[in-house]
């Protein structure tokens, strides 16, 4: 077996044995599909065949939310609305175990000693979170579909969606997670502390994004004024107002987030209007940002923390 067989096994072997891989997956797996099951079981016995129920918006909201495509799509959703996210939890729990533990036990030189080929030694670790990440969208899904199929015997629900699309999803979702994951390795690896690297993994990216909106709010790029002239004259006005198509959240999440338009779409005609009252939400998929984008500002952040993570790696004298 080669040297990065040998990390991946070994690393393998360690996160199986780890409590927080069983409670992530209990929650992601059997936590919010049966939640929201429930929801919907709530919503078909208080609602169904109600005058809210004319034109059977309430049945096509139980499919939307409790059939097994729902559930399915829900999983996919649902962790990407959470602060942080569930997505940004996982990949800081990971790095934690797979970076972070080896300096809180003293094990690097251990570890380095075992195998001496860092790159091999890092690329094994990546691949085993990337491996987990993977494990647990298939699960998610598989689990969601199971608990939508019970659903179907006493839920007016079938088996109707776009599952093609939905699979895609899964898949692109889980290929931006390697930005989330050599982020969270950089930061715990950089602060040389499991505590204060999980922390700039929660709140860094988000912190630096709320900045830049404080300071669009506040002040602007446009009428001109003290604060914001240096960008006028530098002519950066518009590529500073572009700025957020490039954020690091916005477009991680853009696969997850994607389907909500739908759902917003669903519940905003539970009257039977027709309308969606609820479309005007603005933020809630990151303007301007489409899959093609988001891909190619993904694959930016990819070289990027690769390749500080890669060099500080190989160079830094571990202990």
């Amino acid at each position: 077996m080669s040297a990065f067989g040998h990390v991946v096994s070994a690393e393998l072997f360690k996160v199986l044995r780890k409590r927080r891989t069983y409670v992530v997956a209990g929650l992601w797996w059997g936590l919010l599909p049966i939640l929201t099951l429930t929801a919907g079981q709530l919503l078909q016995t208080n609602l169904g065949g109600s005058f809210v129920d004319e034109g059977g918006s309430v049945s096509m909201v139980v499919q939307a939310v409790a059939s097994p495509f729902g559930l399915a799509r829900i999983a996919l959703v649902g962790p990407a609305y959470l602060s942080p996210t569930f997505y940004i939890i996982v990949a800081a729990l990971f790095a934690a175990l797979l970076i972070g533990e080896e300096r809180s036990q003293s094990m690097w030189k251990t570890v380095l000693v075992a195998q001496p080929n860092r790159m091999a030694v890092l690329a094994g670790k990546v691949a085993v979170a990337m491996i987990v990440v993977a494990a647990l969208l298939l699960g998610a899904l598989l689990a969601s579909v199971l608990v939508g199929a019970i659903g179907m015997t006493f839920l007016p629900t079938t088996w109707a969606g776009e599952w093609g699309a939905l699979f895609r999803l899964y898949a692109v979702q889980w290929t931006f997670m390697l930005a989330a994951v050599t982020f969270s390795f950089l930061m715990v690896f950089l602060t040389r502390n499991v505590a204060l690297g999980m922390v700039l993994v929660f709140f860094l990216p988000a912190l630096l994004e709320g900045l830049y909106s404080l300071y669009a709010l506040a002040v602007g790029f446009q009428p001109v004024n003290r604060l914001n002239v240096f960008f006028q004259t530098l002519q950066l006005r518009q590529t500073l107002e572009d700025l957020p198509r490039y954020f690091f959240t916005n477009n991680l999440y853009f696969p997850a987030r994607s389907p909500v338009t739908d759902l917003i779409a669903i519940f905003g005609d539970i009257d039977g209007g027709g309308g969606s009252p609820m479309g005007a939400i603005p933020g809630l998929l990151g303007g301007g940002v489409t899959l093609s984008h988001a891909a190619l500002v993904m694959v930016g952040y990819i070289v990027v923390f690769g390749t500080i993570l890669a060099w500080r790696f190989a160079q830094h004298d571990v202990d």
